[in-house]
């Protein structure tokens, strides 16, 4: 439907209709109008489809090396013997190897989505 009241409004452009009298009939906004017209005359084939509005890249994500060096920090204290293995022990060890460390909240989501996350439970007396 949309994608027909483009093409719609650009055939009467090319009409000769003005382009006011086009976007008022369309009740659509002047904005509207002209960018409809920028992206036809860019000559793209498929310029009356929506774009997408996601951003092209994350410059702030981590890199699959620094995920990797996350993974094996928290592989390796886990299997020492009585070492912390949380996101503050990652960081330090990290620190310690002269690599730059992410936030604790960042290292603990990679190691969500790595499976990596154990719960501790306690057992009380009673049990």
């Amino acid at each position: 439907m949309e994608q027909e009241l483009r093409k719609q409004a650009i055939q009467r452009y090319q009409n000769n209709e003005k382009p006011k009298a086009i976007y008022t009939d369309l009740n659509r906004s002047k904005y509207w109008f002209f960018k409809w017209l920028k992206r036809y005359q860019s000559g793209d084939p498929d310029w009356y489809k929506d774009q997408s509005r996601a951003p092209h890249t994350r410059p702030t994500a981590l890199s699959e090396i620094e995920k990797q060096r996350i993974i094996s920090v928290r592989e390796r204290l886990e299997s020492q013997k009585f070492a912390q293995t949380g996101a503050s022990a990652i960081k330090w060890e990290l620190s310690k190897s002269g690599f730059s460390f992410p936030s604790d909240r960042t290292i603990n989501r990679v190691l969500k989505r790595e499976g990596l996350v154990k719960k501790n439970y306690v057992c009380c007396q009673r049990c």
